[in-house]
């Protein structure tokens, strides 16, 4: 099983809350079939949306990560959820001074 991390913005002009997490995680667990592997979930309101931990039960880390943002596509073409986006990794930054590589997160 393989934690995936994602976070979900919020894309209406509605307020942030703990109930916009529970209806993204309804509607994970709604949408989870058994070919999703899905196991458990963890969302919690943010300032920008939803932060969300799916843990997913696949042969590998890749494989977790596409089960899991399979299912959000389904999960956000649906109900409530659909006001929500994922927000997008930015590319890897280039070596600092000390030669140190880093990510960074952009919220669209």
């Amino acid at each position: 099983m393989f934690p995936v991390q994602l976070t979900l913005l919020d894309v209406s002009a509605r307020p942030p809350g703990e109930a916009n997490a529970a209806a993204v995680q309804d509607a994970l667990r709604g949408c989870a079939g058994p070919g999703d592997g899905l196991e458990h979930v963890r969302a919690r309101a943010m300032p920008e949306g939803v932060g969300l931990v799916l843990y997913v039960r696949a042969p590998d880390r890749a494989a977790a990560e596409r089960r899991a943002h399979a299912l959000l596509d389904r999960a956000l073409a649906a109900g409530p959820a659909g006001r929500f986006a994922p927000a997008l990794p930015l590319p890897p930054r280039r070596p600092g001074a000390d030669g140190a590589l880093g990510t960074a997160r952009a919220f669209c």
